[in-house]
């Protein structure tokens, strides 16, 4: 990897992070994030408090960023990351299916319920709600930023603003989708109208409104990429 951003976005996914999250902990959007990573704003213009911040929660050093090198006085493997917070938290990892059928219950995935879980860190944890929980990406209608099999961890607690990626429930059939956010107001009677965006042109754009009903079940706060042996 020759250059920051390169590095910045190969640490990023390594740490398994979504841009939104990463730049929600250090006061950024994601789009800004997005912007790094693709090489419109040079290293030299990112506050270095914020460059830090972002450094740390993906376990590496500014050093390594900016330059590629390993920070001997700190200790970095050559890899160049660091260990990281210990785990606190178990989420149950639940299904597209479930998702859909548990959206009104209390405490729609309690402990036990999921045969998988996933653990999360304790900076993390502290930002997540009571009923958080792990949903496994099925489908391509997400590619070519959210693969089958991925992970993102799904906060019902947090409100989406328009860009955020939603789990998303569809009251005709009852099904559940992961999709990209963006609101379109409210109609005359004062109901909400959003749209359920793939990041797949191959799919079609969900509108959720009077006639087509549905309801957000939760926020993505974590992406986590499963890595692929070939």
């Amino acid at each position: 990897m020759s250059n920051f951003a390169e590095r910045f976005k190969a640490a990023r996914e390594h740490a398994g992070i979504s841009q939104r999250a990463l730049g929600r902990r250090i006061g950024y959007s994601g789009s800004a994030i997005s912007q790094w990573e693709a090489g419109v704003i040079e290293a030299d213009n990112i506050r270095v408090a914020a460059l830090e911040m972002a450094a740390g929660i993906m376990g590496v050093s500014v050093r390594y960023l900016r330059t590629g090198k390993e920070d001997d006085s700190r200790g970095e493997v050559p890899s160049g990351l660091r260990a990281a917070q210990p785990d606190v938290r178990q989420l149950p990892v639940i299904s597209m299916v479930q998702a859909g059928h548990g959206r009104e219950a209390a405490d729609p995935y309690p402990r036990g319920y999921a045969e998988q879980s996933v653990s999360v860190d304790a900076e993390l944890a502290q930002d997540l709600g009571r009923l958080a929980f792990a949903l496994e990406i099925t489908g391509e209608s997400m590619l070519e930023e959210f693969h089958p099999g991925d992970i993102v961890i799904i906060d019902p607690a947090v409100k989406p603003l328009p860009g955020d990626f939603v789990v998303a429930r569809i009251e005709s059939d009852g099904s559940a989708t992961f999709k990209k956010y963006r609101s379109r107001g409210r109609d005359v009677e004062g109901h909400e109208i959003f749209e359920l965006v793939p990041l797949n042109a191959d799919y079609p754009t969900v509108v959720v409104n009077a006639a087509n009903p549905g309801s957000i079940i939760g926020t993505m706060m974590e992406h986590r990429r499963r890595r692929r042996r070939h």
